[in-house]
């Protein structure tokens, strides 16, 4: 991998984890952890950290529209959908 190929990736890194809440962050980084740790072993070593830190971000952003209620209309939807 070229130097300039690993400052992007180190960049990408960088910018996803950047609207992590400090009270999302550990949350975001377990499920991450579960998440990636089933296809660590299929991707190279190289886009780990990318992976890691694309689904921390996705969690956490998820973590905040259930507080902000974004999501409440679809949780009641899938729960009528359920019973």
């Amino acid at each position: 991998m070229s130097d300039d190929h690993k400052e992007d990736l180190r960049s990408l890194v960088g910018h996803l984890g950047t609207g992590i809440r400090d009270v999302h962050y550990r949350p975001a980084y377990d499920a991450a952890a579960n998440i990636c740790s089933g296809i660590f072993g299929a991707i190279p070593v190289g886009l780990h950290d990318v992976v890691h830190e694309a689904v921390m971000a996705g969690y956490a952003a998820a973590l905040s529209d259930l507080e902000e209620g974004k999501l409440d209309d679809q949780v009641r939807e899938r729960s009528e959908i359920n019973e």
